[in-house]
């Protein structure tokens, strides 16, 4: 049976009120890296971080799963999937997802550095003041996510699945600046059928090494992915 492989970035959840971090508005622009997102130095900023990620999580609360992330459940439901985000919203799972690879982390979560435990807090607030609920520890939870210079143990996972990739599978990439993960490498390696849907062109992806371009926002390009994946998808099990 044909694969398909999404890979997905924040372009997917800008239409649920979620904005990108490298956008002209986007989360960096009030803090730098250094400040909330970096390995070495989020002790340094413990108050701030958590602020930060507070805002994120509880701001989370109010937005909901657009046409692109239910449109992506449905194919799940249909077709041998991996959908791997670079996301750390849990909207692709609200919408119906059932299996979501996080590659940078999930803002529901919190974990700590101590122990390693990890637990589930919705889309409350961490009190800087609060201990690990496992070791008790104080100034060492923090939230699950990857922060810069810091190993992202999926992307194992994520270049497994790439590596096992026929050409009768199709690789989906969707709303992302390739600023992060090589997405020109990434297509150039895919044998197969490759989609590229992004609002317009970015300077870090080469366009021409995608069979099919999108340039539009997701949950309009869903519409028009829906029949070409299943044409491909379902032609690959005759």
């Amino acid at each position: 049976m044909a694969k398909l492989i999404i890979l997905t970035g924040a372009g997917l959840s800008a239409e649920s009120g979620l904005r990108t971090f490298r956008d002209n508005d986007g989360l960096w622009e009030n803090h730098s890296v250094e400040e909330i997102c970096d390995g070495r130095t989020w002790r340094r900023n413990f108050e701030l971080v958590h602020k930060f990620y507070n805002d994120r999580r509880t701001g989370l609360a109010t937005s909901e799963p657009n046409e692109a992330h239910r449109m992506i459940a449905k194919w799940e439901s249909l077709y041998d999937t991996i959908i791997l985000t670079q996301n750390v919203d849990d909207l692709l799972e609200r919408a119906g997802c059932k299996n979501v690879i996080h590659l940078h982390g999930f803002l529901p979560e919190m974990t700590c550095a101590k122990c390693e435990s990890i637990w589930n807090i919705g889309y409350t607030e961490w009190r800087a003041d609060t201990p690990c609920p496992t070791c008790k520890s104080l100034g060492e939870a923090r939230p699950r996510i990857v922060f810069f210079g810091e190993a992202a143990p999926h992307y194992r996972t994520l270049w497994d699945s790439l590596y096992s990739l026929s050409d009768r599978d199709v690789l989906l990439v969707i709303g992302t600046s390739g600023t992060v993960l090589p997405i020109s490498q990434i297509a150039a390696m895919h044998p197969g059928v490759k989609i590229l849907n992004n609002l317009g062109s970015e300077s870090a992806i080469e366009d021409n090494l995608f069979d099919k371009v999108f340039h539009m926002p997701a949950t309009q390009a869903a519409k028009i992915i829906d029949p070409i994946l299943k044409e491909r998808l379902q032609a690959s099990e005759d």
